[in-house]
């Protein structure tokens, strides 16, 4: 008895450290997230009066860049502060979803930015303005310089270990959830680079041949790499909000892992979803041959859809009959 007490506390005492530790790495992950978002902020103020007194279509555009960054980090920190909130009884999921409707507006305000971008772009191609080359090198690689500062400071997360296993459920999917958050972030910063050295490029065959044309086909193509991006990231969202099945998980699969489960023989109503990026749920009904069994049953599956599928939010009615064929 008094074995398995000092046991318990151990165990008690291993996890209250693994949360320390991992508050203590949020904690990290934020400062840096908020960090790199400052930088971004100013110097996406920096490129749009930079783009406005050159008339240079290319910064202007990559500044749509810039600011798709900026709402990503926003998004990221929103979704990291918002995932810790406790549900409510209005909000029994949480404000998990916060993170999709803000996803589905960053989205939006960034293919109407890049439309607006390539109708630009069309009427300088016929009539092309004189720009200063110098300033656009000079904004642009200033940029540079702060998607690596930025690069830098996100790809350095350190990862904490414990030598024992912790059976927190939720705190290991939250720290999933924001490692994939941070990751997300940070290739945002590194497909700027590619914006802001287009933009040097156009600044030096302005420059050295006044060939003007550059800044339009320039900014048509930064315009170009922006969309499909952004409609990927829209169809995420719209499929999250329509609760349709995670890419990455197949129903016919999940349903004939639970059925090779001993005692189980069918399983019907099965849905799954996604209720943030990251986190999945399931619901069913699942047929079994003995009732007796279900607790054993339902361990079972919950053990099959965490470990296999890495869904933790599972809802499971157990049956003893189910009349509608499989």
């Amino acid at each position: 008895m008094r074995s398995n007490y000092i046991k318990k506390l151990l165990a008690k005492s291993d996890r209250e450290l693994e949360k320390r530790r991992e508050n203590l790495h949020s904690m990290r992950r934020i400062t840096k997230l908020k960090s790199v978002l400052l930088l971004t902020s100013l110097y996406f103020v920096v490129q749009v009066i930079a783009a406005l007194s050159t008339g240079s279509l290319a910064l202007l555009a990559d500044a749509g860049h810039m600011l798709a960054d900026v709402a990503g980090l926003a998004l990221v920190l929103f979704a990291i502060n918002y995932g810790r909130k406790p549900a409510t009884l209005q909000h029994t999921y949480g404000f998990y979803r916060v993170e999709i409707l803000a996803a589905l507006l960053n989205g939006v305000v960034l293919i109407l930015i890049s439309v607006y971008i390539l109708y630009e772009a069309y009427r300088r191609v016929f009539e092309p303005p004189e720009i200063q080359g110098l300033p656009m090198i000079i904004v642009a690689a200033i940029g540079l310089g702060v998607n690596f500062t930025g690069m830098r400071l996100l790809g350095s997360n350190g990862h904490s270990h414990v030598g024992s296993q912790v059976d927190n459920v939720h705190l290991e999917t939250a720290k999933e959830h924001e490692d994939l958050n941070v990751k997300s972030a940070y290739l945002e910063v590194l497909n700027d680079t590619l914006g802001a050295a287009g933009v040097i490029a156009a600044g030096v065959i302005i420059l050295t041949t006044r060939f003007y044309l550059a800044d339009p086909l320039i900014s048509i193509g930064l315009a170009l790499f922006i969309l499909p991006r952004t409609w990927s990231l829209m169809k995420k969202s719209i499929h999250i909000l329509m609760e349709g099945v995670p890419a990455n998980i197949s129903p016919e699969e999940v349903k004939n892992s639970i059925l090779e489960i001993k005692g189980v023989t069918g399983v019907f109503d099965l849905h799954i979803w996604t209720i943030t990026s990251g986190i999945n749920a399931v619901s069913g009904h699942v047929v079994v041959i003995d009732r007796s069994r279900s607790q054993t049953v339902l361990q079972d599956i919950n053990a099959i859809l965490e470990k296999k599928f890495k869904i933790n939010h599972a809802t499971i009615q157990i049956e003893s009959y189910h009349s509608e064929p499989d």
